[in-house]
């Protein structure tokens, strides 16, 4: 489940307590009134009326937690099961402990455990749960009125013994299968949750990837435009502003360059038309049109040997690998150094920039740099992260000796 859902579940699973509480409270005060009119010669005793309107302080206490803003953790429901636990022994304790015939409310605590808390947690409440009523098989203020007829004032009988064990088999079996039966519905929940999770992010892809290919059609034009009047006033400019305006004129050439090479994308993506190449000749190929992109970065790349296996590579790969080896030329444009290595099940490529840094986990999510370019919006590493993970591609991102950001990026190869 997500935080909030998880902490929704567990003020409901305290206010559902408080009303077991409260009924079970109920209970045995009428059941305490009913001895008391029905036999008014009853052996009772009176310490057993204090524990009420504590406990009833108690649930009032917890009611009024579960609507507090800070989280209920699970120690914290655990120690309010255990108060159900001490308060229900208490009272035993004063009215015939084994013999009294609520003596088997004790599932109830067992049960609430074995189905919210973890599995260990759970087995502690069930093994309390059993000492409290071993315990109360031999120390209690007996209550002649509720030993079991025929069994005198021994208060280890057949009787007695015999729920004893039906306690015990129960709590056991409860402990066990319900908590497997717990783990199982939680197991399902988190499947569930991740699954949309996993919807939401291929809705934000899709509404991305419907705006990028907006912007590449309506891009075109103006670029075209730009490119021409560029042309045109390429004889005409004084030599002093030549070498502006062949900036001006590379600089659209490589916009020209990357709308197609999303239009590509987009094609190969319709068509379903990734080829089968070696290894190395994608990532050689794959570094060599990046640095074409970026002639003002210093690269220092060494592709090592690895076995020569054909793989189709997703078409969508070379522009997430691209977004990443850009953001590290922004944040070292002096040097970059990128190492590839590869073997017949994964490939790596490591990508080592010497910037200013960034605070490990800075975003929550171990591995993710946000963005810190001025007018960075955070997109690219949101697509490329999503794009490598639904290739099963992982990126870990780490401070690097001596300054400098390490990304490390693994992507399983599926051999063709």
């Amino acid at each position: 489940m997500m935080p909030s859902e998880l902490e929704t579940a567990a003020r409901k699973n305290l206010r559902t307590l408080c009303i077991i509480r409260l009924i079970a409270v109920t209970g045995q005060a009428m059941a305490i009134a009913w001895l008391i009119a029905t036999y008014p010669n009853a052996v009772f005793s009176p310490e057993a009326l204090i524990w009420f309107p504590l406990f009833t302080l108690v649930i009032a206490v917890s009611w009024w937690r579960s609507y507090r803003p800070s989280p209920i953790a699970e120690w914290e429901f655990f120690f309010q099961v255990l108060l159900d636990v001490g308060f229900f022994t208490a009272l035993l304790y004063e009215t015939g402990g084994a013999t009294n015939p609520f003596v088997s409310y004790y599932l109830v605590p067992v049960t609430i455990a074995a189905i919210t808390l973890p599995r260990i947690l759970a087995w502690l409440v069930s093994l309390l749960c059993l000492a409290a009523y071993t315990g109360l098989l031999f120390w209690h203020q007996p209550i002649p009125l509720l030993a079991p007829e025929g069994h005198g004032a021994d208060p280890v009988n057949l009787h007695t013994l015999g729920m004893w064990i039906n306690f015990a088999v129960s709590a056991l079996l409860i402990g066990y299968f319900v908590t497997r039966m717990a783990d199982a519905i939680r197991t399902q929940a988190d499947t569930l949750n991740r699954q949309r999770e996993k919807r939401l992010e291929d809705d934000q892809l899709i509404a991305v990837a419907t705006l990028a290919a907006s912007a590449t059609h309506e891009l075109g034009t103006p670029l075209n435009t730009i490119k021409l009047l560029a042309d045109d006033l390429s004889g005409v400019v004084p030599a002093a502003s030549r070498k502006d305006l062949d900036v001006l004129i590379s600089q659209v050439d490589r916009c020209h360059q990357t709308l197609q090479e999303l239009s590509d994308t987009a094609r190969s993506f319709s068509e379903q038309t990734a080829r089968a190449v070696p290894v190395k000749n994608y990532f050689a190929t794959l570094l060599d049109r990046w640095q074409l992109m970026r002639p003002d970065v210093d690269v220092r790349c060494r592709i090592e040997e690895g076995p020569d296996n054909q793989v189709r590579f997703p078409p969508s790969l070379a522009a997430s690998i691209h977004n990443l080896l850009n953001n590290a030329a922004d944040a070292s444009p002096d040097r970059v150094d990128i190492s590839v290595n590869w073997d017949e099940s994964k490939a790596s490529l490591v990508i080592r920039d010497y910037g200013e840094g960034f605070e490990h986990g800075l975003d929550g999510r171990r591995g993710i740099r946000p963005s810190t370019k001025p007018r960075g919006m955070g997109l690219g590493m949101l697509l490329s992260r999503h794009i490598l993970a639904r290739h099963g591609g992982l990126i870990d991102s780490e401070p690097a000796a001596g300054g400098g950001t390490r990304i490390t990026i693994n992507l399983p190869l599926a051999t063709a």
